[in-house]
Order: structure tokens, then C-alpha cells, then sequence
């Protein structure tokens, strides 16, 4: 399915075509923080295709000026779909931004290899996003060049408990503006984690490797957007030993470090909501 992401009223771009981006991801949460990123610019038009076997359709009917999309989907492998859009007639010059959790080398070397034009680390910070966007839409000859932004700056009354969240991303989604949209995410969060941990809990105690992954992966998502470095990591350990010989067993001390990893970083956002209340 396809959606346009509720942007902010748009000025004129004086007769010049919109930046339209695509953006490929199974998570809605991913489409929701990369909407609210890009809110600011009143000339990229965001949209969002949730199935990623949905995608080159999309393309093919919205045109658009670059493609974001994710390399772990349930439906097709990610850089499956990279070679795709090269394949495919209308999108072959289509600049195609791999927007992964994953940060090795070797997966990105692989995405680049395949025909990615540019790989970013989900989720990137505001003003290395937008930059990366007008880079590739000025090489099409369909945009100005990014203007320079300062750093995002986080203020004092904003706890951040460096131990469970990323100082960083916490600043980048305050350098946003938007009190509410960082409260709301940080609710959506807590809401999809518990019951995420939960699940992944049983799947665990089933011993059910397909359960196990998709929540593994997807919890590894958003946990890596909210900062939650060390609670991804163990989130991408439990897709590893999913993944390893022996039958891939995930241990009942890996499911309660995530479970402890958890209530840590709620603990944290629960700080960072509080502080942001008081701005």
C-alpha cells in the first residue's frame, strides 16, 4: 500500500518539479519519524509503500526522484528489490538510498555493488537525510543545493541516560521542533515494544524461528530509530542465533536481557517525555 505522508503547507518551488521520494519500509513507525524529518522542506513530497512487493508499481506510477528503502522486509529481500529498480525501465536512473539498520561493511559494500546509489544508517539525522536527498536530486537536476545546518542541540532540562539511549538521535528528534511528535513517538514506542518483548518471549519459548525473526528485526528497527543501540544489538543477536547452526535456539537469558535491556530504556524515555514536557 501506498500513503503520502501529511506534510506541511508547501510554498512555491517556482515552476520546478517537487523532490519526490519514495519510501520502502515495512514499518510504519520508520514512515512516521522520516515524515516528521522531512516536514521542514516545502518541496519534497515524501511517500511511503509499506509492501515492498508493491514497490515498482508505486514507482512506476508516482515517478518519483529517488527512492529510501529498507533491506530487511518480510516479502522480498531488500537487495532484491535494489536490482529490481535498476532492471526496471522507469526507475533504472532512479538514485535508490538503502535506509538499513544495518551498519557493516560488508552489507553496504553488497548494496552498492547491486546499483544503491547511497547507504544510510536508519534512522540518519535530520540534516544529514535532507543533504543526502538534495545531493542525489541536484545530480538529476531537481533541486538547489542543501542549505548548511547548525547541529542539533539538546537542551539542558532533557534528561538522557547515556547508558540505555543515544544522546544524538534523542537531540535530533528535539532539533525537529515538535514536543508532541517526540512525545507521541516515544508513546508508540513503549506501547509496540512491550508488546513486541512479549511476543518475542513465547516465540522464544516455541522455539518458533519465523515469529522469532520478523519480531527480532522489527523491534531491532525501531529500538535503532528511538537510540536504543544496545537493545537493537540484542535484538540483532536474536536474529543471529535464529540464523546459526544447531537449530538456531534463542536462550531464555537472551530473552530476559532483552527484557531488562527494555525496561532500562523505558525508564529512559519515560525521563526524556518528562523533560520534553517542561520545554
Amino acid at each position: 500500500m501506498i500513503e503520502q505522508v501529511p506534510q506541511t503547507t508547501r510554498h512555491s518551488t517556482e515552476g520546478r518539479r517537487p523532490i519526490v521520494v519514495l519510501l520502502v519500509d515495512d514499518q510504519r513507525f520508520v514512515g512516521a519519524a522520516v515524515g516528521q524529518l522531512l516536514s521542514t522542506e516545502s518541496d519534497i513530497e515524501l511517500h511511503c509503500c509499506h509492501q515492498a512487493v508493491d514497490a515498482i508499481a508505486m514507482a512506476n506510477q508516482i515517478t518519483p526522484t529517488m527512492v529510501l528503502q529498507d533491506l530487511v522486509m518480510p516479502d522480498i529481500d531488500g537487495l532484491t528489490l535494489v536490482r529490481l529498480f535498476r532492471a526496471n525501465p522507469l526507475t533504472a536512473g532512479t538514485p535508490v538510498i538503502v535506509l538499513s539498520g544495518n551498519d557493516d561493511a560488508a552489507t553496504r559494500n553488497r548494496a552498492l555493488a547491486d546499483g544503491a546509489a547511497d547507504y544510510l544508517v536508519k534512522l540518519p539525522a535530520k540534516a544529514d537525510l535532507i543533504a543526502c536527498i538534495r545531493r542525489h536530486a541536484l545530480r538529476n537536476g531537481d533541486a538547489t543545493a542543501p542549505a548548511p545546518r547548525p547541529p542539533a542541540i539538546l537542551p539542558q532540562q532533557v534528561p538522557v541516560n547515556d547508558e540505555a539511549l543515544d544522546r544524538d538521535t534523542i537531540g535530533a528528534f528535539l532539533e525537529m521542533g515538535s514536543s508532541d511528535f517526540v512525545r507521541s513517538l516515544i508513546d508508540r514506542f513503549t506501547a509496540e515494544a512491550g508488546s513486541q518483548v512479549r511476543t518475542l518471549r513465547d516465540a522464544a519459548e516455541r522455539q518458533d524461528r519465523a515469529a522469532l525473526t520478523a519480531i527480532a528485526h522489527s523491534l531491532k528497527g525501531s529500538s535503532m530509530i528511538m537510540g536504543a543501540r544496545q537493545l537493537g544489538a540484542l535484538c540483532a543477536k536474536v536474529e543471529a542465533q535464529v540464523a546459526g547452526t544447531g537449530g538456531g535456539v534463542v536462550t531464555p537469558a537472551l530473552t530476559t536481557e532483552i527484557d531488562l535491556e527494555l525496561a532500562r530504556v523505558l525508564d529512559a524515555l519515560a525521563a526524556v517525555r518528562e523533560g520534553t514536557d517542561q520545554r
